[in-house]
């Protein structure tokens, strides 16, 4: 293993890790990585949240920020700076995945850079909902459109589904299903469940991300707290769960 004083590249989840409770990050943690940029470190925000809303928390800190979003699907090299990495579902698989969450009846988002598109909306979480509506104030949000049916063929450039319910026994029948299938998912929270594109994760987002930067794997640390940040930690020189 590489020594800690190797560190090139420090990768930070957003929820349970990053922010407090108020979904803000506390002063100490932006002076702390800004302390990282002073001395040649890199930080990145990666999280299942869009590039937008990671935008906005990037610039607290430094305009240098890395953002890796929507789980790994879109890396950005800064605010503003050059998206160097999209992965997007392909459309048979986004119908199949699409069709497997319809037939749960659960309430689920399929995610764009334009949009979040919404399946069984009536069926939204109040929780969910009030995120949402924070999201749409803050300008995080582009629009929301609900969507009848199961069927995505209309749907351009999907980075992730997300299936939204209080129910555990729902979401633990849902994990099934896509085991079943072969079909990974994660969680970002116990009222969640995530299913990406192949191959798209937030552990192969660090891995391009140093490639990119010219930094080695074994010079990256990662913090993280939930299922999503499992192959981020693995691929991490050095994880800190």
């Amino acid at each position: 293993m590489s020594s800690i004083k190797n560190v090139r590249l420090v990768c930070m989840d957003m929820d349970g890790t990053l922010f407090s409770v108020n979904e803000q990050i506390p002063d100490i943690n932006i002076r702390a990585l800004r302390e990282c940029e002073k001395r040649g470190i890199r930080a990145a925000l990666v999280s299942g949240r869009n590039y937008r809303f990671l935008t906005d928390h990037a610039l607290k800190i430094s305009p240098n920020v890395s953002i890796v979003s929507a789980n790994g699907a879109r890396i950005d090299e800064r605010p503003g700076g050059k998206c160097i990495f999209e992965g997007v579902y392909e459309q048979d698989f986004a119908q199949t995945v699409s069709r497997i969450l319809w037939d749960s009846g659960v309430n689920y988002e399929a995610y764009t850079d334009s949009a979040n598109f919404t399946f069984r909306p009536e069926r939204v979480t109040p929780a969910h909902k009030r995120s949402l509506e924070k999201y749409q104030a803050n300008g995080h949000l582009l629009k929301i459109e609900n969507v009848s049916g199961w069927d995505t063929s209309g749907i351009k450039g999907i980075y992730k589904f997300v299936a939204f319910s209080d129910d555990v026994d729902l979401l633990d029948a849902l994990r099934s299903a896509f085991d079943a299938k072969w079909i990974a998912h994660s969680s970002s929270s116990a009222q969640n469940v995530e299913i990406m594109p192949r191959g798209v994760n937030k552990g192969n987002a660090l891995l391009i991300l140093a490639d990119y930067l010219g930094i080695r794997q074994e010079d990256t640390m990662a913090f993280g707290d939930y299922t999503n940040d499992i192959d981020m930690l693995k691929a991490s020189g050095h994880p800190v769960a």
